[in-house]
């Protein structure tokens, strides 16, 4: 669950009136959690953090992607991906 300071949850209601403040303290990593009806809604966050954030977990994906590709190919190979040493991973690559 994601940790926020209690100083940056506001209500809806309580943002109306102090916006600007708020975009104006949302900077790098420092965000705001807007709640409406005392449950978390929205973030206003910082656009570089999220472009930082989508970027991330986009290369998490791809990177668990490759991950399973490549133990699929092990396995195809006879080798387990669980248990195989990386002079092992670097003769199979090579042999390639």
């Amino acid at each position: 669950m994601l940790k926020v300071d209690v100083e940056r949850i506001v209500s809806v209601t309580d943002a109306r009136g102090r916006l600007s403040e708020l975009v104006d303290e949302a900077k790098s990593d420092e965000f705001w959690v807007l709640t409406k009806g005392g449950k978390p809604r929205v973030a206003l966050v910082d656009v570089a953090y999220l472009d930082d954030l989508i970027r991330r977990a986009w290369f998490n994906e791809l990177a668990s992607q490759t991950q399973g590709a490549f133990d699929a190919y092990l396995r195809k190979q006879g080798i387990d991906p669980d248990e195989v040493s990386e002079d092992e991973i670097e003769r199979v690559l090579a042999s390639d």
